[in-house]
């Protein structure tokens, strides 16, 4: 089933959406999320076409732009990546207003939250633009070892 928003399609994730996938690197600080970084992040790169709540996001000119994860646990929190390409350009709201958009009418949410690196100023700054706010920090783990998270949530 295609979820159509605003100008984006989201789809279940296909085997050339994680090929695709699998090749976007970030530049300066933002390599930290590159695809291919640690066969942890490969192996999990490759989950994503038996995960019911993560899918591709598509342009409707059938352009892969990025893919979200939605977890449905205590608190709904989601994931997102854009393709590296399509990064600081003034693309991030519009993308993440669909995602949010998305995520309320297949999920039927009332408020979502997120966890975001304390570096990544980018992203932080987008989530602010978007009425997020700050509901905590912690130190959690990552690939490259314990790093400082920030803890965000809206309510939609």
């Amino acid at each position: 089933m295609v979820y159509e928003i605003d100008n984006y399609e989201f789809r279940r994730v296909s085997n050339d959406d994680i090929v695709d996938m699998l090749t976007w690197k970030y530049e300066g600080v933002y390599s930290f999320f590159d695809n291919d970084f640690s066969q942890g992040k490969i192996d999990y790169v490759k989950s994503f076409p038996t995960d019911e709540n993560t899918y591709s996001i598509y342009k409707k000119d059938n352009t892969l732009v990025g893919y979200c994860n939605i977890y449905l646990n205590d608190q709904v929190k989601f994931a997102v990546q854009m393709k590296p390409s399509l990064t600081s350009q003034g693309n991030g709201k519009a993308f993440m207003e669909a995602v949010l958009s998305f995520a309320k009418e297949k999920y039927n949410l009332k408020n979502i939250g997120l966890s975001v690196l304390k570096f990544n100023e980018r992203a932080i700054r987008l989530y602010n633009s978007l009425d997020f706010k700050v509901t905590g920090e912690y130190i959690g783990r990552t690939v490259k070892g314990e790093m400082e998270f920030i803890s965000m949530e809206k309510k939609l």
